[in-house]
């Protein structure tokens, strides 16, 4: 679990501390940084496990996530209480501003930098010259990163046909593949599958079962081919793999494929398999949590989150809402405020932080609370802890 991130120059974030619950949720106004929280988290976590090199292989894309006026080095730092993994890079002058960015003209560095806790307690770097993370408590600093997944879905992938030859097969991102890890599942784990089609009942109450067929996937493959001694050329070819398609059964309508299934019922189907099935990842991020739910069903998926992080607890969820039905059912303390300084800088802080907040904390319901306080009562003095 991470239970703080640092992060320093990252698109609007200039220099924020958070600390995280096992679930935290942001809110806030369009534009006021929660997405960025994640894809900070998410840029560590890939840099750590590949290399930063191979994340930012455009080094100039720093150019467009570096904060604009900001100054130094643009770091996001993951940290537990054994180790922390940090992702820094260094502008060729740090000292100069990157505002307008000019492609082309600069020379980022990006490293990873691993850190442990000693006998003393105090924070100390294994590795800081290397891109990859150094032999010595290797694993408890992928443990503050390990096994994350950013799920950006895309409902109309999610709907596809599918074909994997992976083992088990791998959610993609954007979803897809879902047809092919829900088979997968159906056949080597109809426990895990039973659990996952009875979670979904509890958020969408007319659905019977799930069920598939088998389909052709298209897919697009390169082979070399050499005549004689001449040099191997490439050449794309398609081939049709039998894969399988989702078919759903509602109480009133049996059958319904699922490119016709309603988006809010495909974005649930995607975040229980990720869920429940084979990969259980140790930390999820999710942006729009609540997305296309009817404020009721807001209510049974945090019932149903509650009940998956019973089952794995080492399970951390980070996702950003913009929903206060479905902040009542958080706990105050899970739930993180973010508004735009004067600056144009992100400013983060918790709800249970308002200086009003023990007054109405037994009189209202956290959603209702947002309403009340919003979140410009962060320019007054609220941090991120």
């Amino acid at each position: 679990m991470i239970e703080t991130v640092e992060i320093h120059n990252f698109k609007s974030i200039r220099d924020q501390r958070i600390d995280l619950e096992p679930l935290t949720v942001f809110v806030g106004a369009n534009g006021s940084g929660k997405t960025s929280v994640l894809q900070a988290i998410d840029l560590v976590s890939r840099a750590a496990i590949t290399s930063p090199g191979q994340v930012l292989t455009n080094q100039r894309h720093c150019d467009w996530l570096y904060t604009r006026g900001g100054e130094g080095n643009l770091s996001v730092a993951c940290r537990n209480s054994v180790a922390e993994v940090k992702m820094f890079a260094t502008p060729p002058d740090p000292s100069l501003s990157v505002s307008p960015p000019t492609p082309g003209k600069r020379n980022w560095e990006p490293r990873i930098q691993t850190l442990t806790r000693n006998e003393h307690g105090n924070f100390s770097a294994e590795n800081s010259e290397n891109h990859l993370l150094g032999p010595v408590r290797q694993q408890e600093a992928f443990d503050v990163v390990r096994s994350l997944q950013y799920l950006g879905i895309e409902p109309k992938r999610m709907a596809r046909a599918s074909y994997s030859d992976h083992d088990p097969p791998r959610l993609g991102r954007d979803g897809r593949g879902l047809a092919s890890v829900l088979a997968f599942m159906a056949l080597n784990d109809p426990d895990s599958f039973g659990e996952l089609v009875h979670h979904m009942r509890s958020l969408i109450p007319n659905l019977r079962r799930i069920r598939f067929r088998k389909a052709g996937v298209n897919r697009t493959e390169k082979e070399f081919i050499r005549v004689g001694d001449g040099p191997a050329v490439e050449r794309r070819t398609n081939r049709v793999y039998n894969g399988e398609a989702i078919i759903v059964d509602f109480a009133n309508a049996e059958g319904i494929p699922a490119h016709a299934v309603s988006e809010g019922t495909l974005i649930m189907l995607g975040l229980l398999t990720v869920l429940v099935g084979p990969s259980h990842p140790r930390i999820v991020l999710m942006d729009d949590i609540e997305r296309g739910l009817h404020p009721m069903a807001q209510k049974s998926l945090l019932g149903v989150i509650r009940k998956v992080m019973e089952k794995f607890p080492d399970l951390q969820i980070l996702a950003t809402a913009h929903s206060p039905y479905l902040l009542d059912d958080l706990r105050p303390e899970e739930i993180r405020l973010m508004t735009l300084g004067e600056d144009g800088s992100s400013i983060c802080g918790r709800l249970d932080q308002h200086p009003e907040f023990e007054k109405w904390k037994d009189e209202m319901a956290p959603g209702e609370l947002w309403s009340l306080f919003g979140e410009k009562w962060l320019l007054q003095g609220g941090n991120a802890r």
